[in-house]
């Protein structure tokens, strides 16, 4: 074998990339789908007493779970948008319009941090006391565990599915939850006689729900910025291990849309026939897919195995095998 060959494509026991990618979105829609509900439902009861009750408190848990609501929308749209194939445009898909979408969350976050400041600095100011009863506490009570399931449910199926908008509404989900906790908290305090606690607290929850919404711009712009989410160490020592293969170097990574996409180049024997070393590319794509999931698509370029094309990686050149 002379000269190299690229290579990129789908091994027998992946799905086709349009099949599968409509899978998963089919999936990711019906999860934001049974969040938005429970999240109206939280929303309505908590917005609603906390009003009744004068508590900025409770209303402003109650404006964060309205948030979340609003964000499944814009998830709903991020992921039929991310669902399109590629065109003129965009070669290589809309995957990253859910990243973009998760972006759109954080912005909401900073919206609903300003408007809880706002609140609590007018009722320090005002003065003022929320009236404290049992149907505060079995409202933020049950609140708590709907969230709590929710924020659990949508972590796992955003590792499942690999999905960069379910992980950041997960996030964000179980901000609600610290700030229902740390409401109770407050209401405790203002019973007790600690009439400002109710105000004071919500400066607390403020800084949460901040913190999740920088959490939230950092995990994006990661995305964004080509960052890789797998270890590539791993990566390449999977692919030396893979049968047929030489040595590898050039090897990048990044992930889009839930998606890993990954670039190699590898040496193998260079009296093998074409046929030959394609099936060893057929066995790297099946490594990588071990190490990056079965989302990952490759492009692998195949070259003989001699110098110079068996330098070492410059980035991950000390990772060796015994063979």
């Amino acid at each position: 074998m002379s000269g190299g060959t690229g290579h990129t494509g789908t091994s027998p026991q992946t799905p086709p990339a349009p099949a599968a990618r409509s899978e998963r979105t089919s999936r990711i829609r019906r999860v934001l789908i049974v969040v938005f509900v429970l999240n109206v439902v939280v929303a309505t009861a908590k917005l609603g007493y906390g009003l009744r009750t004068s508590s900025v408190a409770m209303s402003a848990d109650g404006l964060q779970s309205f948030l979340d609501g609003t964000a499944n929308i814009v998830g709903l749209a991020g992921i039929a948008v991310a669902a399109r194939p590629p065109d003129e445009q965009h070669h290589f898909g809309h995957q990253r319009y859910e990243t973009l979408a998760s972006m759109v969350i954080a912005m909401m976050m900073a919206v609903s941090v300003i408007e809880i400041l706002r609140g609590a600095v007018g009722q320090l100011a005002r003065g003022g006391t929320p009236r404290v009863d049992s149907g505060s506490f079995a409202v933020l009570g049950c609140s708590i565990c709907i969230n709590l399931g929710v924020a659990i449910w949508e972590r796992r199926k955003a590792r499942e599915l690999t999905s960069d908008f379910l992980s950041a509404d997960s996030k964000h989900t179980l901000s609600d939850v610290a700030v229902s906790i740390g409401v109770i908290g407050g209401l405790i305090a203002v019973r007790l006689g600690f009439e400002t606690a109710d105000a004071l607290l919500s400066l607390v929850i403020a800084g949460i729900i901040g913190w999740a919404a920088w959490t939230i711009v950092r995990d994006a712009s990661m995305v964004l910025t080509d960052a890789t989410a797998i270890n590539p160490r791993a990566l390449m020592e999977a692919i030396l291990h893979t049968e047929g293969v030489e040595t590898a170097h050039k090897l990048r990574s990044r992930s889009m849309g839930g998606q890993m996409l990954v670039e190699v180049d590898i040496t193998v024997d260079p009296l093998l026939r074409v046929d030959q070393a394609h099936d060893v590319t057929t066995r790297v794509e099946s490594s990588v897919r071990n190490v990056a999931g079965r989302f990952a698509q490759t492009i692998i370029h195949v070259e003989p195995a001699i110098e110079p094309h068996t330098r070492p990686d410059e980035l991950f050149g000390d990772v060796t095998i015994d063979r």
